[in-house]
């Protein structure tokens, strides 16, 4: 093993823990130079590091027989190296097309979902420098942010790649003098897929300019990684002092450095599966000076009201009011359970269980006054994407009482109350 390689690997290996003894480490094999350099190497330092070894090769269906031999090629070597060889068959083009996604896609989605499928403690990935450096190029072309500039990580979950840290070039160079046999893939020059044009058109063009392009691009990933760190450390911080009972305090937001506030909008939401892409983040972030709503999508929105900023879920209403009904004598009623109570005597008309509708007013028993349901669920904070679900009980002449918060001053109960009504939610049928 050429020694500057042998060497890199090894420091990759050690600096981010790759390895432990005992392990059985899943190879992912395509036959080219790059993961075929990966299994030669870790068959090399298999007793060194006290590790057993298999080896996955997913077979796309795209280029035909070429493609049939890639997996016969990987298979062979396999066998004459004493590894464990699985092989995983698909037709690409036509699944994809059928889950109505993209080749490249589908495919890295299907590989490693046959990963994950076959019981081992570390999975290995050839990734190597070169593809980093695409891979942040291709995501600052879609408009990625400091993250997506981190590029390939070294380690992620079980997943190891360690010749991230080795050039494609070093790769080449390294098998072709060795004798190390390596598959060609044709469809690597077909510059119609992103990745391909990045690397045949983009990256020679930079080396043009600079012939070391690879490591200094390899030197401003590891640096937005380092920062990438050290800011999300303190967004982490800083989630912990903003966050108050599900609830953002928006003044704490506001005396964070906007590289930590934009992160701690960005936990927030995610802790509710939502991902902000900038422009929703940017007028989330106007809402810590006002109060109003921004629709992220759907019947999702950021609602500020007051001191907070919190996730909303508009969908969520249950409009089904089903109650039961119960007329109870004073004396009956005692450590009755329910959900709402009058007195009976005192209602006009049919008792109805509904939303609120607008002109809807209430006079709350006890308060000595009369105000709009809106105005009181204001009062009583109930955040509006619940307020559909707020039962709301009315008579013939008007609103009665709201479940769970007030009874109207006209029909409550005292001490010349004889019947009560009573009303008790019925369980979902759900």
């Amino acid at each position: 093993m050429n020694n500057k390689i042998e060497y890199t690997i090894e420091n990759t290996i050690k600096k981010y823990d790759m390895l432990s003894c005992g392990d059985k480490v899943l190879v992912a094999v395509s036959g080219g130079a790059d993961s075929m350099l990966l299994l030669n190497f870790l068959i090399t330092v298999r007793d060194k590091y006290g590790i057993t070894l298999a080896a996955a090769h997913v077979e796309h269906g795209i280029r035909g027989e070429d493609s049939v031999k890639d997996a016969e090629f990987v298979e062979d070597f396999c066998r004459s190296h004493n590894v464990e060889f699985h092989l995983l068959s698909i037709n690409a083009p036509e699944e994809a097309k059928a889950n109505k996604i993209g080749v490249e896609e589908y495919s890295r989605k299907r590989r490693y979902e046959f990963f994950n499928s076959i019981e081992c403690d570390k999975i290995a990935t050839a990734h190597n420098l070169t593809d980093n450096v695409e891979t942040a190029l291709f995501r600052l072309a879609r408009g990625s942010g400091l993250k997506g500039m981190c590029g390939i990580p070294p380690v992620r979950d079980k997943i190891i790649r360690p010749l991230i840290d080795v050039s494609s070039a070093e790769i080449r160079e390294y098998c072709n003098k060795h004798n190390i046999s390596y598959r060609t893939d044709a469809t690597n020059f077909d510059n119609d897929y992103s990745r391909n044009y990045i690397r045949n058109e983009i990256i020679p063009s930079f080396a043009e300019i600079s012939g070391d392009f690879i490591n200094n691009a390899a030197a401003f990933i590891s640096d937005a990684r380092e920062d990438m760190s050290f800011i999300e450390k303190s967004a982490e911080k800083a989630y912990l002092k903003c966050c108050d009972d599900g609830r953002l305090r928006k003044s704490d937001i506001k005396e964070l450095d906007i590289s930590v506030a934009k992160r701690v909008l960005l936990k927030y939401f995610s802790d509710y599966n939502v991902t902000l892409d900038r422009v929703h983040l940017n007028s989330i972030l106007c809402l810590l000076d006002k109060s109003g709503r921004v629709q992220i999508k759907g019947d999702i929105f950021a609602v500020a009201d007051g001191e907070f900023l919190r996730f909303a879920d508009f969908s969520k209403k249950d409009k089904s009011f089903k109650y039961a009904t119960q007329i109870l004598k004073f004396s009956e009623f005692d450590n009755k359970s329910v959900d709402f109570y009058c007195d009976c005597d005192k209602i006009i008309g049919k008792v109805t269980v509904r939303n609120r509708i607008a002109g809807d007013t209430i006079n709350p028993a006890g308060r000595g006054c009369s105000k709009s349901l809106k105005k009181l669920y204001n009062e009583m904070k109930i955040p509006p994407e619940l307020r559909e679900s707020v039962s709301v009980v009315a008579d013939e002449q008007g609103v009665i009482g709201v479940i769970g918060y007030c009874v109207d001053e006209r029909v409550k109960t005292c001490r010349d109350t004889k019947n009560i009504f009573c009303l008790s939610k019925l369980p979902s049928e759900d």
